[in-house]
């Protein structure tokens, strides 16, 4: 007889290595999963944004907020943590009370001056621009974290911010 195939022995060995490539893979996928987690303290640091506690309010001529020319200043956020949780930065996000939407600002001074803000501590931001008018904010939180060996900036979801709006006289 001419047979022409594998035979059962290559065949095994082929199956068997197919297998281990395979775990191989899932381990490597699932591992990135399981070692992400970001730390605040003894606990994720998404509990911890849903327990950052702060005021904010928003200045239209910040005298710490130069704009380059002479006599005029930029409009701030100052930003006061009154809960337990260090607060490392703020993403200002400006609301658009009509559709809904909240499109991120590109802050002038960022991180805080002077860095984290502890617990009963405050400070500022500046927006690099003047606010007019009856504009809104979103003010949502930034706290620094750990992530395996190394420390991280997490920006907490939208949710756990806060809406400000600037009224003018």
């Amino acid at each position: 007889m001419n047979r022409k195939g594998v035979t059962p022995i290559v065949a095994t060995v082929l199956l068997i290595l197919i297998v281990v490539a395979l775990a191989f893979i899932v381990f490597f996928w699932a591992r990135g999963f399981l070692s992400e987690s970001t730390q605040k303290g003894d606990r994720a640091v998404t509990v911890s944004c849903a327990g950052a506690e702060f005021e904010a309010e928003v200045v239209r001529y910040a005298t710490e907020c130069p704009s380059g020319v002479v006599g005029n200043y930029y409009s701030s956020v100052d930003i006061n943590n009154i809960g337990n949780i260090p607060i490392y930065g703020v993403q200002v996000l400006e609301y658009n009370e009509n559709t809904g939407d909240a499109d991120p600002l590109t802050l002038s001074d960022q991180p805080f001056v002077g860095g984290t803000i502890t617990i009963g501590k405050s400070s500022y931001v500046c927006l690099g621009r003047v606010v007019d008018n009856e504009e809104a904010f979103r003010i949502v939180p930034k706290l620094l974290a750990q992530q395996e060996d190394k420390k991280v900036v997490y920006t907490c979801p939208e949710k756990d911010g806060i809406t400000i709006a600037y009224v003018g006289i």
